[in-house]
């Protein structure tokens, strides 16, 4: 419950914006992904605005687990996270909770760390969040590449 409290304060402010657009492409713009690891919490991978709590997507994990939890919000429940990087795309079973601003809905889901997507997203940088109709763009650009990079060595089994 509390990783709940914790991820829905993090992604409200970005699906407040999310919901004032007509496509959530434009919700990514000017973010980036961000490292952070704790000895309590593991690593944490976070696509969002610098310097703030606005996130799109979160991928945490302990070292060496070789499992990535995905966690992020949604406007309307849905039984997936859908990632696409490049030609790989991955469909992975989410729990969704009801909760936070505008009736959105917190979804978390499972993979390992060596889902097709999660390995191509790591090797290129490439990746989209897809949510109904509407993708978002979450590339891994400059110093953020060499961030994914060692986000998914440390999560490696």
């Amino acid at each position: 419950m509390v990783r709940l409290i914790a991820i829905l304060a993090l992604t409200a402010p970005a699906l407040m914006l999310g919901s004032c657009m007509h496509g959530r492409q434009a919700l990514a713009e000017g973010m980036s992904w961000s490292l952070h690891e704790t000895p309590e919490e593991g690593v944490k991978l976070a696509y969002g605005a610098p310097a703030s709590d606005n996130v799109v997507l979160m991928l945490t994990c302990r070292p060496g687990a070789g499992q990535v939890q995905l966690s992020t919000v949604a406007a309307e429940p849905q039984s997936a996270i859908v990632l696409k990087s490049g030609a790989d795309r991955s469909r992975l079973s989410a729990t969704a909770q009801p909760g936070g601003p505008a009736d959105a809905h917190y979804l978390e889901a499972e993979a390992p760390a060596s889902d097709k997507t999660l390995i191509r997203f790591a090797k290129t940088g490439d990746l989209a969040l897809i949510q109904g109709k509407s993708t978002i763009a979450l590339p891994a650009k400059g110093a953020a590449r060499d961030q994914v990079s060692r986000f998914f060595t440390t999560c490696a089994a």
